[in-house]
């Protein structure tokens, strides 16, 4: 049945649903893609949500003590929807939610933003939009009331500000006094930009204190030009687990330049942006989200594009963000000189560095002499030992994998052995997770990995199935992975690496000389090693998480796990001095 007219309860529904659809995705994080095409989902859902209702499908049963309080016939509506984007900050705090079974005030009269006290499921919190923060979007409704279908009609006017739709860790946020480079070079209006032509290497992480992205925020100074865009690891947007082409940015009309591009002009150098991209341009701004590992690639794209940019004269500004895990831990081998690469790490340092995209900026320019003309924002009110979740900053997945920040502190060990153990990707819950099909006994892993104590992470027995994207193949994927969910008990005293070596100690001890081909490996894997060929499984842990010819040496000639862990430490410790000229930010809260 189609219905003729809509209640104050559809019109709080219809306010509802387009509060969610259009809240945090103005014009560059509204578009999914599907099949090669990019698709405005908020229109998608826009227009569900108006059928839903026309067609009476949302109709919903009134409560017989809300027909009480109503003795007059229900007021029909005439309702217009209109959006706009604006560049303002969001409330502090989500606006409260609407609740669907608030009652009518009075007769001919439609509440449509009445607030509820109760938490509500956000129904639209499961579409995992490519971008999750811009602009600020505001919904007006006008709203023309007819009481009694007598006399003048009654206009109403409802504008509604719309908190950005970001995705938050599990743990609260915090009300700390952060500000992030960009939130400092905001709040001096981009000065230092003035008569510069810019160029932008970023993603969708890149936002302020008050969810505005940095590309919407550049966009509307009339002291910043930016006209080119670079792009790492995922894309601008965030959502590609794979290589990515060169594309335009359908905003901005600017094209986006992958690093980590399907046809790189230099084979030799394929994460290097070319030269000619970066022709006429006087800086280039780098803005991402890191998360404090050797192997998290963003790094390695700062630090390629600060090679390209001391060659060309170009001065590289680095807008600070704090590191998620805190900046206090340091752990893990450091890297073998030869095995340096994007995926491994750009820098031979420990795994877990405890640093800062500006640290490490500043660390690459002077110890690898790239000598480029470098300029760090950092950021204000942070602490070394402060996690995320006490900076009061807002939480966006930095890729898609890496969906809280409890995946980002198990991210430093557990991902060692990446090559040849599920991380839970496949899965709801990547880097929750991890095990193998070939481990027979879920509850024997946990055993063996917890003896001697794990300090900070609790195991729990788990077997999962990993299925696969359109973008890459899982370890694992369509098969059932006998392993392990982690739980943190203590961040503070946690040692993912301890984890890690663990797993790879208990792979040599059980697993080492299974098949290559006994798995689906990664692209690494499979150009490194001949098809078929039996070797030592703990060979492959040079491709990625360890690095480390000697730790792997150690780990196959049986050294105890007390040894191995000393050479780690030895390693970091000599690793600190350095580290410590590069430092910004002081270690007390």
């Amino acid at each position: 049945m189609v219905r003729d007219s809509l209640d104050g309860r559809d019109l709080m529904f219809l306010s509802s649903v387009m509060s969610h659809v259009h809240s945090g995705a103005g014009s560059h994080f509204c578009y999914q893609t599907f099949g090669g095409y990019q698709v405005n989902y908020k229109i998608i859902a826009t227009a569900f949500a108006a059928l839903w209702l026309i067609t009476g499908c949302g109709q919903t049963e009134k409560k017989s003590e809300m027909v009480a309080e109503t003795p007059e016939p229900m007021a029909t509506a005439s309702v217009e929807v209109t959006t706009a984007t604006e560049s303002f900050a969001p409330p502090a705090t989500a606006p409260a939610a609407l609740e669907s079974t608030a009652p009518m005030a009075t007769p001919g009269a439609v509440n449509m933003m009445a607030p509820s006290t109760a938490e509500t499921t956000n129904p639209m919190a499961r579409l995992e939009a490519p971008y999750e923060a811009n602009r600020s979007v505001y919904t007006q409704i006008k709203v023309e009331v007819i009481p009694d279908k007598k006399g003048p009609a009654q206009k109403t006017t409802a504008t509604s500000a719309k908190e950005p739709l970001i995705k938050v860790d599990s743990h609260p946020m915090g009300d700390g006094p952060v500000l992030t480079g960009l939130d400092v070079m905001k709040r001096e209006q981009f000065s230092s930009l003035k008569g510069k032509t810019v160029a932008l290497l970023t993603n969708h992480s890149a936002i302020d204190r008050d969810g505005n992205h940095v590309l919407d925020l550049m966009m509307n100074q009339p002291n910043v030009n930016i006209v080119k865009l670079f792009s790492p690891e995922h894309g601008l947007y965030g959502n590609v687990d794979t290589k990515t082409p060169d594309v335009k940015d359908p905003a901005t009309g600017l094209m986006v330049h992958s690093l980590y591009s399907t046809k790189p002009d230099n084979p030799k150098k394929p994460h290097h942006p070319r030269a000619a991209t970066l022709e006429g341009v006087d800086a280039v701004i780098v803005d991402l989200q890191d998360i404090g590992a050797r192997y998290y690639t963003y790094c390695s794209y700062m630090g390629y594009m600060m090679e390209v940019c001391a060659k060309l004269g170009i001065e590289v500004i680095v807008l600070d963000r704090p590191n998620p895990v805190g900046g206090v831990y340091v752990d893990g081998p450091i890297m073998d000189e030869d095995l340096e690469g994007m995926v491994t790490g750009y820098f031979r340092m420990p795994i877990a560095h405890g640093m800062t995209m500006g640290e490490l900026a500043r660390m690459f320019n002077t110890e690898k002499k790239i000598d480029c003309k470098l300029t760090v924002v950092p950021c204000e009110g942070w602490k070394r030992d402060m996690f995320f979740d006490e900076t009061g900053l807002r939480w966006v997945n930095p890729s898609p994998n890496i969906q809280d920040l409890d995946a980002a502190l198990v991210y430093t060990g557990i991902a060692i052995p990446e090559s040849i153990v599920s991380m839970g990707r496949g899965t709801d819950e990547p880097f929750h997770i991890f095990g193998a099909p070939y481990f027979e006994d879920s509850q024997k892993l946990v055993d063996e990995l917890t003896t001697g104590g794990l300090p900070g992470i609790r195991l729990e027995a788990a077997d999962f199935t990993p299925t696969g994207t359109l973008s890459r193949d899982h370890v694992g994927e369509g098969r059932v992975c006998h392993g392990a969910r982690m739980h943190i008990t203590d961040r503070k005293t946690m040692r993912p690496v301890l984890l890690g070596v663990r797993l790879m100690d208990y792979l040599q001890r059980h697993h080492g000389t299974e098949m290559i081909d006994e798995m689906k490996w990664n692209a690494a894997a499979k150009k490194s090693l001949p098809t078929g060929k039996k070797v030592p499984r703990i060979d492959l842990m040079k491709l990625r998480g360890a690095s480390s010819a000697i730790l792997c040496a150690r780990i196959r000639e049986g050294k105890s796990l007390d040894d191995t862990m000393k050479f780690i430490d030895e390693q970091v410790a000599g690793f600190m001095p350095m580290r410590a000229k590069y430092l910004l930010y002081p270690s007390e809260k």
